[in-house]
């Protein structure tokens, strides 16, 4: 299923196929003695890019139908070339995820072989980019690095550290001639910052739940299950609000630490509070008050 590139496609995805990810509820199996009478396939939707899992018992011909009939009612079709049932334990590719059940019956996630091909090109052709200098490649390289790790960050991560292509970069960097080996070992760091990941600790979405329902308070406590520390404490204590405006974090906002005092070295409970980056930084702090300016 593929529509015309536009900037709304994934609005429009969204859309035509709402209900997609449903359609497996219509198949209602009679549970084995013991079972959930919610036997039922579930589907996984995000645009346009589906996946069902079934279990052994689930007629995957019958869902096919299902989906057919779906989509016929919408003028659409399944593109085969891109349609295929796999086995859990041979693993499949997801929003740019691979998932398998190993032998031993346990699940992992990790990026997929796509995925990690493309973060080295990407890494590659910043650092040869000449149009700007190594200081500002190092810190483009940076950002790609940290935002594919943040994406990736409840895979097993174990064995994509990416110490390949970082090694590449690190060769890379001492040939321009601009950093002997010690601060070379240091500057990679700059392109290739740590993220902390935790293998299958994402945060589900309960039932049919959107963002647009009005739950805030819902919405803060997942968006805020991201943060671990001292900060998701603060952030139980103050149910899940802004400490200066007594708003609820809601999804997209960002959670910082505010030391009430000043000193960043007081790292005192009663001397912590967690505010949105807004507030934190219209804060008086040493006598002074931080204002944005404008551009």
């Amino acid at each position: 299923m593929r529509f015309v590139p536009t900037p709304f496609s994934p609005l429009l995805a969204n859309i035509v196929l709402h209900g997609l990810e449903n359609v497996g509820h219509e198949l209602r199996y009679k549970p084995a003695r013991g079972g959930s009478s919610e036997d039922t396939i579930k589907g996984f939707r995000y645009a346009d890019d589906v996946v069902f899992l079934l279990k052994p018992q689930d007629n995957a011909e019958d869902l096919r139908r299902h989906i057919d009939n779906f989509l016929e009612t919408r003028g659409l079709k399944v593109k085969e070339a891109k349609t295929k049932i796999v086995h859990s334990t041979d693993g499949f590719d997801f929003l740019g995820w691979h998932f398998i059940v190993k032998p031993n019956g346990k699940f992992i996630s990790t990026p997929s072989q796509k995925a990690t091909i493309s973060i080295k090109a990407k890494v590659k052709k910043v650092m040869k980019d000449s149009r700007f200098t190594l200081e500002q490649r190092i810190d483009k390289c940076g950002a790609i690095v940290r935002g594919w790790r943040n994406y990736h960050r409840f895979c097993d991560m174990s064995q994509h550290n990416l110490w390949a292509i970082a090694y590449w970069t690190w060769k890379f960097i001492r040939k321009q001639g601009r950093y002997d080996r010690n601060q070379t070992n240091k500057v990679i760091n700059r392109a290739f910052p740590a993220v902390k990941w935790a293998a299958c600790r994402f945060n589900n979405v309960t039932g049919d739940k959107s963002p647009y329902d009005g739950d805030f308070l819902y919405w803060s406590k997942r968006e805020n299950a991201n943060y671990d520390g001292i900060t998701a404490r603060l952030l139980k204590k103050q149910n899940h609000k802004c400490a200066e405006c007594n708003l609820s974090f809601f999804s997209g906002d960002i959670a910082e630490l505010h030391h009430i005092d000043g000193n960043h070295d007081n790292w005192k409970p009663l001397n912590l509070e967690v505010l949105h980056r807004e507030c934190h930084q219209h804060q008086t702090i040493h006598g002074q008050v931080r204002v944005r300016t404008a551009g």
